[in-house]
């Protein structure tokens, strides 16, 4: 009896087991076929318009306004340097003096010449004042008159050639010193004090850079080209720079110049802006990321990026409308800007679209929307689309 009981006891709790198997896979079966009736949830958020501001973005590369190199124009060696290697200098700075002592003669003996000859010609003319009545009276011979004549225009000439000779000489001293000829900055100097310079050649001493303003440099397609080009007709185009560690440079400036020429090569055309440098930060020959503010598009139609699909038809979105019910919408766009696309056809403001979700619905479903929390849009976001891509992020 006893062994009975015993297996009674051990069917009904494999019964049981089995049972309990049984109850929770029918459970999880009914939880996923109740899920799968429900309309599946999804991100959504409204078409807006916006006033969109248009940024094109390029690598540039900063260039000196002015830059000179300071060079030895006389033979002498050199005596004084006037400046530390990297200074600023204003204009007009003495900067270097070659030994003037051979020129200071060579003018000297020129001017003691130009007294000499203009001595022979005040002689030569006073004889000829003096014998021309008697040449007129035929006491003088007239061959005799025109030799004197002759004289004098040599004389002349002597001192017309004197006063050249002069003058080279004092141009000669006056290049022993040199000068600095504009406000900039002075780098590191080619000849030490000591040395023989301008001995067959203009020696390079040093060079001379204005960094305040500067130019940057950048090459915009020709297709961008027109664009700026366009809204240059209507004013000035601001620019800022950023540098290759992400930092914003604390001055803008305007576009001034457009080159009269596409490089067939690259198909680019080179333009330059420019912009102060009162703290004499920037340096020539850096490459920099070139933002050029185009223009605001006003009342421009903005979705999110991931709002837009694509497929063999061209761009969609997907909308919900009434009831829920899922539409596909082709649509046409335009630029990107801060993460946000500007579509230019197939919606209106207002509608909305579904952000997180896409590939779960298909068009005509139903689903369950949820609008997404507003993100937070930071000026300092580059602008794509039709923006060149920076070499620097």
């Amino acid at each position: 009896m006893k062994i009975i009981n015993k297996r009674w006891y051990t069917k009904k709790r494999i019964i049981a087991a089995v049972l309990l198997v049984f109850i929770i896979l029918a459970y999880f079966y009914y939880k996923e076929k109740m899920a799968m009736m429900m309309p599946p949830p999804v991100t959504v958020t409204k078409v807006e318009k916006k006033t969109v501001p248009l940024y094109l973005n390029y690598v540039g590369n900063t260039a000196t306004v002015k830059d000179v190199d300071i060079r030895a124009r006389v033979e002498g060696f050199l005596l004084k340097r006037n400046f530390k290697e990297g200074d600023d200098v204003r204009k007009g700075r003495l900067m270097y003096v070659i030994d003037e002592k051979p020129f200071r003669a060579a003018l000297d003996e020129a001017a003691g010449q130009l007294k000499k000859d203009r001595a022979a010609l005040a002689y030569a003319a006073e004889q000829v004042r003096r014998y021309k009545d008697l040449a007129k009276k035929d006491y003088v011979s007239k061959e005799d008159f025109d030799s004197l004549v002759t004289q004098k225009e040599e004389a002349r000439a002597a001192v017309a050639v004197d006063q050249a000779a002069v003058e080279q000489a004092r141009i000669n001293l006056g290049y022993c010193r040199m000068y600095a000829p504009f406000n900039g900055r002075v780098g590191r100097t080619y000849v030490h004090v000591g040395n023989l310079v301008g001995a067959g050649e203009s020696t390079k001493l040093a060079t001379l850079v204005q960094l305040d303003p500067f130019y940057v440099y950048f090459s915009p397609s020709d297709e961008d080209s027109n664009k700026i080009i366009t809204q240059m007709s209507k004013g000035k185009i601001p620019i800022k720079i950023n540098l290759t560690d992400g930092s914003e440079f604390q001055y803008g400036g305007t576009v001034e110049f457009i080159n009269n020429k596409v490089d067939t090569a690259t198909s680019t055309v080179t333009m330059r802006a420019t912009i102060p440098n009162p703290e004499k930060t920037m340096l020539p020959g850096v490459y920099v990321n070139v933002q050029l503010h185009l223009k605001d598009m006003e009342g421009a139609l903005v979705v999110p990026e991931e709002a837009i699909a694509e497929d063999q038809g061209g761009q969609y979105v997907m909308l919900v409308g009434s009831g829920n019910k899922t539409k596909k919408q082709s649509i046409k766009t335009g630029e990107q800007v801060d993460h946000m696309q500007v579509v230019t056809d197939g919606l209106e403001e207002g509608d909305v679209v579904i952000t997180a979700g896409l590939q779960m619905v298909k068009s005509g479903m139903p689903v369950t929307p949820e609008f997404a929390k507003k993100k937070q849009v930071h000026k300092t976001d580059t602008v794509r689309g039709v923006v060149h891509k920076a070499l620097f992020n």
